[in-house]
């Protein structure tokens, strides 16, 4: 007795859906499979180019091209992938022509992933900076367009922005592209790139709230910090921020303290709070203290259960910081503390002793 074929049964709409979690490349040898799956992927709505996939550069860009000329125009595609951390033969030409062609056609996850030796020629189309329908946008080793005279930058239905080495004209253009991103909710930054800007453009101005930002994933926080430390008045309410990750690198613990608090006390509702520590060169330009604050944050006292410090190495101001988080955390379930230092008994012990303000703070 043969066995039914009840895959190719199922309607287009759900073949589709099912071949738009594999590369596109995957997806075109399904058509030699019969002649109903032959035109299917071509009908798929999330295109995924992966350069690894292809032996040289120029069959990667042909196969790009060929699949959007094969492609019905009137067809939407709701998300776009195109990962080359290998090829530095990508050109500004080859990006806009990609770009433009997602735009056209209803584009809702955009993610580009550019090779590192190409970030600093190869920009970002400003087009893509007034899309108002694009959900996701996630970039990879790529140049900012220069955004202080855009007017009509605004991503209104944006909620994910992942940026990772991604370089800015100035400060100001990090706070204008946020500024841009009214209902966004899940912000991931690493490793960004953005000179000192100018005086004659207030942050203020271009840094309005997050009020939907839920989730923060923040790495290298010499951009943010430098930011903030001469405006800290200006920072918005992340009225809806319940998870927040901070990865510290080479910066003083004193100007932490101050950011970190003043982060804090404008996110009333953060219940999970991680923060990575990192190796930086001590000197006397660091300021290695810590200094509570004159008030609690409410957040603090209030709703964060969890907290998990890694890259603890036991040093004064580490432990204070530790110390306060567990005095005054009310509701405090888990205080985690990850080291890779020798000497993690005495300091479970120093920890150990410490007041708690939550019974139920597991350390």
């Amino acid at each position: 007795m043969e066995r039914a074929d009840r895959i190719s049964n199922l309607p287009d709409s759900i073949l589709c859906h099912i071949l738009s979690f594999i590369s596109t490349k995957q997806a075109a040898i399904t058509s030699v499979l019969s002649k109903r799956w032959r035109p299917l992927w071509l009908s798929v709505l999330a295109l995924n180019f992966n350069c690894n996939d292809f032996k040289t550069f120029v069959c990667f860009v042909c196969v790009i091209n060929s699949t959007m000329k094969q492609r019905d125009i009137k067809l939407p595609i709701h998300s776009f992938c195109l990962r080359c951390p290998k090829y530095s033969s990508f050109d500004q030409k080859d990006v806009n022509q990609f770009v433009n062609f997602e735009l056209q056609h209803g584009i809702q996850d955009f993610y580009l992933h550019l090779p590192e030796t190409c970030n600093i020629q190869t920009k970002l189309p400003h087009n893509i900076l007034s899309c108002r329908t694009l959900e996701v946008v996630k970039l990879k080793s790529i140049m900012m367009v220069d955004i202080s005279h855009l007017t009509d930058m605004d991503l209104p239905c944006l909620k994910t922005l992942h940026l990772s080495r991604v370089h800015f004209g100035c400060h100001e253009h990090v706070m204008k592209l946020l500024s841009g991103c009214s209902i966004l909710e899940d912000l991931k930054t690493k490793c960004l790139h953005a000179p000192k800007g100018s005086e004659r453009h207030p942050l203020e101005e271009n840094f309005r709230s997050l009020p939907n930002l839920i989730k923060a994933r923040i790495s290298d926080l010499n951009i943010l910090i430098s930011m903030v430390s001469t405006c800290i008045t200006q920072l918005p309410m992340f009225q809806n921020l319940t998870y927040l990750e901070l990865n510290f690198k080479d910066q003083d613990w004193f100007l932490r303290g101050l950011w970190l608090i003043e982060v804090l006390k404008h996110s009333p509702k953060l219940q999970n709070l991680k923060i990575q520590e990192c190796e930086h060169r001590q000197g006397s330009r660091y300021k290695t203290i810590w200094m509570d604050p004159p008030s609690v944050p409410e957040c603090l006292s209030r709703q964060i259960k969890t907290c998990c410090i890694r890259g603890y190495r036991g040093t004064k101001y580490e432990f204070e910081f530790a110390k306060y988080i567990m005095q005054h955390s009310n509701v405090l379930e888990t205080m985690t503390i990850k080291s890779t230092c020798l000497e993690k008994y005495q300091m479970s012990l120093k920890l150990s002793s410490c007041s708690r303000g939550s019974t139920r703070c597991k350390l």
